[in-house]
């Protein structure tokens, strides 16, 4: 049995002592789908197929493994491959990297790129240091840039069509048919790199989409351009490729990940793991000029942070939530404004919309920051974002003087931005709009303040380098944010966050 890409590893829930992990891989079709080996401390299910694609066939393995009092390293077999995996101690936070932005929008910024794929060469060789092993790899968007789909010869010529025309366009079955054939060749040839393929096959991941795993924008664009027929059909087969290599689960979304929030329509999923429990946003699937998330997501939400416990193990100290947008971050509604005048930035004004801060999405934006604040003090359990999206290294934070403890730790919540492992970062001209939007820190709402801090180490608030991000515990519970930047790989720029 040939594996033309993967295995992808992927956690998918964590409980009573074990991990559940799934491995993902491509194999040629009707051969006989090999049963994969794994080592005594796991158990594995026969693969189960997630996607068929003409002479190919997308699979799943199911491994249950043991969790032990100390840690241990799982090696599993499939077809003529072998691969390992490390699982933290029962009891034990799981040391991470967090990682987005795995391409590039436009082709051409592949020339000014020595090397595209040198940040996930340095994360191989941190994993392979002597106690260096990785337990989770949270990615938080853009895992593939679609943005060529546009070449596609049937939405080449839409494209060529009045607006007018488009929208009222059927998407007909030669466009899904090369739509099809485009995402899954994406994810194929964007995970089968062998910089990339050594890290998804021996560190679990978790992730979450955003608009580059669509098209770029997607989600800001007019009620009338978004909910056109060729739109919504794009959308449907990105979804259902994304649910496959992403989540991986089936492609007829006749199962969800077993991690995923009851009572929703979109992808938003968690898990508990010892110390820290995730929360993985989807705000691509219901986003709008008028929302990010739909009530019935919030209230999943909700309903799940409500019953958060003690993890099985370990008192839980630490909620990350990923949001592949920044919560927290220059005042893009300024920006938007400077684009007027800034040659040749008009491509990003799509992106611009997408933030939080944006005019229609501040109110969802307050509510979520109530809540959180309100969750931290019933809980007692610090609160950190995780986001990427914006090509560039950041650090924010939102206080509150309205908590039960203003002052303490309670009462602040820290934005850990890392973007992109990949894609190359903005023009130095934007890092000057940035640092200048970023000087006076905004008043979200009267006793709440958000604003970003000096990276650790600089005088600026962003780094416009390529870069991503360890979270590594110690025995005191805290997690140490070390950034990698290119360029100072030796040197990473370090940020701690303590337990309350």
């Amino acid at each position: 049995m040939k594996i033309s890409m993967g295995p992808v590893l992927s956690l998918r829930k964590s409980e009573s002592g074990k991990w559940h992990i799934s491995a993902l891989v491509i194999v040629a079709k009707d051969t006989s789908y090999q049963q994969a080996i794994v080592s005594s401390d796991a158990t594995i299910s026969p693969p189960v197929i997630l996607m068929e694609h003409k002479k190919e066939v997308v699979l799943r393995y199911d491994l249950a493994v043991t969790r032990k009092p100390h840690p241990i390293i799982v090696t599993y077999a499939i077809g003529a491959g072998t691969w390992k995996f490390a699982v933290p101690a029962i009891g034990k936070i799981p040391k991470m990297a967090f990682a987005s932005c795995n391409g590039f929008s436009d082709p051409k910024a592949m020339k000014n790129v020595e090397d595209k794929n040198a940040l996930w060469s340095h994360l191989e060789k941190l994993h392979d240091e002597p106690n260096g092993d990785y337990n989770l790899l949270i990615m938080g968007g853009d895992q593939v840039y679609a943005d060529q789909i546009w070449n596609t010869n049937e939405l080449k010529k839409w494209s060529d069509l009045s607006r007018r025309k488009r929208r009222v366009r059927a998407f007909n079955n030669t466009m899904r048919q090369q739509v099809n054939e485009f995402y899954f060749t994406l994810y194929k040839e964007r995970w089968a790199q062998k910089e990339v393929a050594s890290i998804l096959s021996s560190i679990p991941t978790i992730m979450t989409w955003d608009d580059h795993d669509i098209f770029d924008g997607w989600g800001s664009y007019s009620p009338e351009d978004q909910g056109c027929e060729v739109y919504q059909g794009i959308f449907d087969v990105a979804k259902r490729h994304f649910s496959v290599f992403q989540l991986q689960v089936k492609s007829d979304q006749s199962e969800t990940r077993p991690s995923a929030l009851a009572s929703q329509n979109a992808c938003t999923f968690a898990l508990e793991a010892d110390g820290i429990a995730i929360l993985a946003l989807d705000t691509r699937s219901e986003r709008s000029q008028k929302q990010v998330m739909s009530a019935q997501s919030w209230d999943a939400v909700w309903e799940w942070t409500n019953g958060l416990s003690l993890a099985s193990n370990a008192p839980l100290k630490h909620l990350l939530i990923v949001s592949p947008v920044p919560v927290v971050h220059a005042d893009f509604g300024s920006i938007e404004s400077a684009l007027n005048w800034l040659p040749g930035e008009q491509e990003l004004e799509d992106d611009l919309r997408d933030h939080w801060q944006s005019k229609p999405h501040r109110k969802e934006r307050l509510r979520m920051i109530h809540r959180l604040f309100a969750l931290m003090d019933d809980k007692n359990i610090r609160t950190t974002f995780l986001s990427g999206d914006v090509h560039c290294a950041g650090l924010g934070v939102i206080v509150s003087n309205r908590s039960n403890s203003p002052g303490s730790r309670a009462s602040v919540i820290n934005q850990l931005t890392s973007s992109g492992i990949v894609h190359p970062a903005p023009p130095k001209v934007m890092g000057y709009l940035l640092e200048n939007l970023s000087e006076a820190p905004e008043e979200v709402d009267q006793g709440l303040s958000a604003y970003m801090l000096d990276f650790p180490a600089t005088r600026k608030k962003f780094v416009l380098a390529r870069n991503f991000l360890s979270l590594e515990p110690d025995d005191k519970d805290r997690l140490w944010a070390k950034w990698y930047i290119e360029h100072d790989l030796d040197e990473p720029s370090t940020k701690t966050i303590n337990p309350i």
